[in-house]
């Protein structure tokens, strides 16, 4: 058996890595991110937490229009009268 070059190897282990966080960010769960990346629950538990301490800003993406509709919906209900006075 030949072993792979190492440039190699850290090439697409930076690659998968960058797979887990933006999946994270999407906001799939560890098991979804594992069954999708065929690798285990652990791995993608350890690289999300070297993430995390390497600063790598894991905030989940807001569904489109999501963020609007919801301040939408904020203000509508700020400005509804409550019937007391």
């Amino acid at each position: 058996m030949v072993a792979e070059d190492r440039a190699t190897y850290e090439g697409r282990s930076r690659q998968r890595r960058d797979r887990i966080v933006e999946l994270h960010r999407q906001g799939l769960k560890g098991y979804e991110i594992a069954r999708e990346l065929s690798v285990s629950t652990g791995l993608v538990s350890i690289r999300l937490k070297e993430a995390r301490s390497a600063g790598v800003d894991l905030t989940p993406y807001a569904a489109a229009g999501e963020e609007g509709e919801q301040n939408k919906a904020g203000a509508s209900h700020e400005r509804r009268p409550t019937g007391r006075r």
